[in-house]
């Protein structure tokens, strides 16, 4: 040991120095912030990948994303050009209603004409209404939807849960079928359940066959 080291070791001992602070606990607090952090922009990216997958999906589109919708289990993208559309659209099979997976939802409680089994959920039709229900778990994504950019797309509540009202022609996509042309619709939540309200109304009439599901 040098003479240094030993003239150190010796000052030590009548330095009078403060407690060696928690470092562990400070740095514990410090990732655990970080990983909080992480996490919120995870989910802001996923977010924002979802809308723009449903954007450049959109095939001979020049896949402008505007602006982009979303509550769980359904995106509405707003672009600038939308793709050519079909006017077919096979709902799935014919059940009963009572072999659902999931107790149906239905305005003012009157039983539909047709229940069809189909793209991950059940469609009830009614005269001149069309409403889909699926589960919407964590993470699902059944309903993608493409506007344009002059639509009357908003932000709505029905029963203070969220939804979307598209108030236009717009593309509807389906799991594993090519975009169909659709008509004014309101998308909500309700509890576990999402739903798809199809109907030649206004937003005002819509959200009251909305609140009257039961």
């Amino acid at each position: 040991m040098t003479d240094l080291e030993l003239q150190l070791r010796d000052l030590a001992a009548y330095l009078d120095l403060p407690p060696t602070p928690p470092v562990l606990g400070l740095v514990v607090a410090r990732l655990d912030r970080r990983r909080r952090r992480r996490r919120v922009l995870a989910f802001a990216v996923a977010a924002c990948v979802a809308a723009l997958a449903v954007a450049l999906a959109v095939p001979g589109s020049r896949a402008s994303l505007l602006r982009f919708f979303h509550v769980r289990g359904a995106t509405v993208s707003v672009v600038d050009k939308l793709p050519p559309l079909t006017s077919h659209r096979s709902l799935g099979r014919p059940i009963p209603s009572d072999t659902a997976g999931f107790r149906l939802l239905r305005p003012d409680g009157r039983a539909p004409e047709t229940v069809y089994a189909g793209d991950g959920g059940y469609w009830l039709r009614y005269p001149g209404l069309l409403l889909f229900e699926f589960e919407s778990g964590a993470g699902s994504e059944v309903l993608k939807k493409a506007t344009l950019g002059k639509a009357d797309v908003e932000y709505v509540q029905v029963r203070g849960e969220p939804g979307i009202w598209i108030g236009a022609r717009h593309a509807l996509y389906l799991p594993g079928g090519p975009p169909v042309a659709a008509g004014r619709a309101l998308i909500w939540q309700q509890g576990p359940v999402t739903l798809r309200l199809e109907a030649a109304v206004d937003l005002e009439r819509a959200l009251a066959i909305a609140q009257s599901l039961r």
